[in-house]
């Protein structure tokens, strides 16, 4: 079974910061919440996330999310690779640069 989790319409429309101190809607709040429990949870073959509709999200948010699921081995570079997929239409720059931040987190 495939798992949609569009960012913008089911999360926040404009979310920023690192730390769930610094807000109800900031990269480990969506970490922990929504994206680490779909990409765990075995029902689920694909988790998409769909980037498109964001407000300018800055790249604390998505190295919280990206880099920190792998830097703490929440999961695993496999799963994600396996099983979460990236969708962005409306910015082409997006998606390589949660890819680099993945790999920079990779390579520690």
């Amino acid at each position: 079974m495939k798992k949609d989790i569009n960012i913008a319409t089911e999360f926040c429309k404009a979310p920023a910061g690192r730390y769930r101190k610094n807000g109800d809607y900031t990269g480990e709040v969506f970490r922990e919440d929504v994206l680490l429990p779909a990409l765990l949870n075995d029902e689920y073959s694909e988790v998409c996330i769909i980037l498109d509709g964001l407000d300018g999200v800055g790249s604390s948010f998505w190295d919280e999310v990206f880099g920190e699921m792998l830097r703490n081995h929440q999961v695993s570079y496999d799963i994600m690779q396996k099983k979460m997929k990236l969708v962005c239409s409306d910015d082409v720059y997006l998606i390589p640069t949660i890819e680099s931040i993945i790999k920079d987190a990779i390579r520690g």
